[in-house]
């Protein structure tokens, strides 16, 4: 773990260099300041040492590089979080000119699946282009979008892809994550977007236009503009959220996951707690510069 969060540092430190176009400040020309992140990893394990349930988390502090984490390669259903590296491949084929955004795939009886979207309403039969079923799966969570696009791009190439990027909890036969693994894709999807490829953005504006605020955007700042991706998996009472924060001096991401918690609202409490608390950290180390 110490050697894969070594290497994982030195590629985010380096890879920062180059900023997000109106998302966060890029560096400064002087060496960046580092920041103790001690306290505060401390402070988290202290905190859900109190609470019921498997809890994991995972940070990088984007201006420096900085991270840590808990529980961080801890197994947890993955949930809709898959549908984060799983648009992240996606886009990244069409960069490549492997894949056209406005192909058309069909709605078929085996793309049904319950749970959140809205094409689980919508009888079989109807054709959508690969942009449309994206967007879907990401800003509505479509379970049925996914099923498609996942049918398409080969559930075999996109664990590869994962694999690629380094991550370290992946199954071919189980939708499963860690939080380390998320705070990559996370990253990834961001370094993606700079590359100013056509249509680079789109997966970030989906992320940071998505419907589920329930998790670690919620107990921020209004006005604060959150790029995330959340995961449910009510068997296991498993809530996840992938989150790229903008904080206005110290944007972050931030990873939370969970499983065998007593319930939503319990789960709820923690995330919003974790959140807010990190959220507070960066403000403190803004006004310690």
């Amino acid at each position: 773990m110490k050697s894969a969060r070594l290497m994982f540092t030195v590629i985010v430190t380096l890879l920062l260099f180059m900023s997000v176009p109106g998302m966060y400040m890029p560096l400064k020309k002087h060496a960046p300041f580092l920041p103790d992140y001690g306290p505060l990893e401390k402070e988290i394990s202290a905190y859900l040492e109190e609470h019921p349930g498997t809890y994991g988390l995972y940070f990088i502090d984007l201006n420096s590089g900085r991270q840590f984490g808990h529980n961080a390669q801890t197994t947890f259903h993955a949930a809709s979080t898959f549908k984060l590296p799983l648009n992240l491949y996606l886009y990244r084929e069409a960069a490549e000119g492997r894949l056209e955004l406005n192909e058309e795939l069909l709605y078929a009886e085996r793309h049904l699946e319950g749970g959140t979207g809205i094409l689980k309403e919508q009888k079989p039969g109807s054709r959508y282009t690969v942009a449309q079923l994206s967007e879907l799966s990401v800003i509505q969570s479509d379970n049925v979008a996914a099923n498609m696009l996942l049918e398409r791009l080969g559930r075999r190439e996109i664990k590869e892809f994962m694999r690629s990027l380094g991550a370290k909890v992946v199954d071919d036969n189980a939708i499963i994550t860690c939080p380390f693994d998320l705070s990559i894709y996370m990253y990834a999807m961001l370094d993606f977007s700079r590359s100013y490829n056509t249509n680079s953005t789109m997966l970030l504006n989906h992320l940071f236009n998505s419907r589920y605020k329930d998790r670690i955007p919620a107990p921020l700042p209004d006005g604060i503009r959150v790029a995330n991706k959340i995961g449910t998996w009510p068997p296991e009472h498993t809530y996840n959220d992938a989150a790229y924060v903008v904080h206005p001096r110290r944007p972050y991401i931030l990873v939370l996951t969970s499983r065998d918690t007593p319930g939503y609202g319990d789960t709820m409490s923690v995330m919003h707690h974790l959140s807010k608390l990190v959220y507070d950290y960066q403000t403190g180390v803004v006004d310690r510069e």
